[in-house]
């Protein structure tokens, strides 16, 4: 499960070349270490969140632009786009790491997708006994998933699926779906309305008028949280729409192109 520690310098190349892979058409969505170092965790592709699980650390230190986090065993940690981290892990620490592509994160719901989001400002969790069992276990099964043969790219993801929710759902329960989710937030209200309303609704102005802002304004919260314009935002959701339409369903593109 834990394997053997490995040196950063022996890896950079080949971990380059795996974060290069993980967008790419026909790549696996995922990219799972067995052992961690401070330079790695440092270190990650843009597009990607990272679920990092502390199995045993005697001292160390995780810096970041919301906490300094004292190490101990039996943590995990979320590692979210746009933000910048200093790790400083004693000797002998072991530990495993997940980084997931965007692409699976886009297949979320808003709530579990503001969980992994820059929005969410609880990075770590210290799991009781059982629940670090039950992360830990779905951290091995995926790892034994990637590397069996033939790899079932579907099956992975859907157990990447299943632990981010698990590790929603442990957050809730510690800080309570209000501290997770910000109802008053505009960005995620922005989100909730267009998941709800993007086949009927794709003009900015619409979704301005029910957050009771002007559209620019809009277009100023949405480029500040998401690096996108509101209609771009809109059209992305609308395109993913298709892609798993196109995907699951036996629909023509002329066909799906009239619904969407």
């Amino acid at each position: 499960m834990k394997g053997d520690k490995i040196s950063y310098e022996k890896n950079t190349a080949t971990n380059n070349s795996k974060f290069a892979d993980l967008h790419n058409p026909g790549s696996l969505n995922v990219i799972y270490q067995d052992s961690v170092t401070s330079s790695e965790l440092n270190n990650f592709p843009d597009h990607s969140f990272t679920i990092i699980i502390i199995d045993e650390c005697e001292d160390g230190e995780c810096i970041t632009e919301i906490n300094n986090y004292a190490l101990k065993s039996k943590q995990l940690f979320i590692h979210l786009p746009g933000k910048v981290y200093n790790w400083k892990l004693s000797p002998n620490t072991l530990g495993r790491r997940l980084i997931v592509s965007d692409i699976i994160l886009e297949t979320f719901s808003p709530t579990l997708k503001h969980t992994y989001s820059p929005l969410n400002r609880h990075e770590m969790i210290s799991p009781d006994d059982e629940i670090y069992q039950k992360l830990s276990a779905e951290f091995s099964a995926i790892r034994k998933e990637i590397n069996s043969e033939p790899v079932f790219s579907e099956l992975i993801d859907a157990r990447v699926r299943l632990l981010t929710l698990m590790i929603n759902l442990w957050m809730e329960h510690i800080y309570g779906n209000s501290a997770l989710v910000n109802t008053n937030n505009l960005a995620f209200r922005f989100h909730m309305l267009v998941d709800k309303y993007y086949k009927s609704q794709k003009n900015v102005a619409f979704y301005a008028n029910e957050l009771c802002i002007t559209s620019n304004y809009l277009g100023v919260l949405c480029r500040k949280q998401y690096k996108k314009s509101p209609s771009a935002f809109i059209k992305e959701r609308v395109l993913l729409e298709a892609k798993q339409m196109l995907h699951s369903s036996d629909k023509s593109i002329k066909e799906i192109a009239f619904e969407l």
